[in-house]
């Protein structure tokens, strides 16, 4: 998403990232935390939280950077119901670095945080 504003005469380009989920499907995520990024070969920790149910439990979720060309992109898959599930809705992420593989973010670097949309078929049924 991008925004434009004018504020005192100067002109403000304002771009959110926003991650968008399909339920029940294989996503690709491309992200540019490597600019940001201060140690060489990091983990990723990827902190879910639901935007309408700050009681809820974050998500946590390790991503493997499979990007062929690191200082331009990062480029992650997850498999929704499968890596990790989410409900339907709207949510917040936080990127953190790690030189080892993260229990949770404490300690930990923050690299970027955005938005994130979950969308799709919610399979709830009494028959499960």
């Amino acid at each position: 998403m991008v925004g434009v504003f004018f504020l005192n005469n100067f002109l403000f380009l304002v771009i959110i990232v926003m991650i968008y989920i399909e339920k029940g499907e294989i996503n690709t995520i491309v992200l540019t935390l490597t600019e940001d990024t201060t140690i060489p070969e990091p983990y990723y920790l990827f902190v879910f939280q639901n935007e309408f149910n700050k009681e809820s439990n974050k998500i946590y979720w390790i991503g493997t950077d499979t990007s062929q060309y690191k200082n331009r992109y990062n480029l992650f898959t997850l498999e929704e119901g499968e890596d990790v599930t989410f409900v339907k809705g709207q949510f917040t992420y936080s990127v953190y670095e790690s030189a080892v593989p993260p229990e949770d973010e404490t300690g930990l670097t923050l690299v970027e945080e955005g938005r994130m949309v979950v969308a799709g078929v919610d399979i709830n049924s009494i028959y499960d």
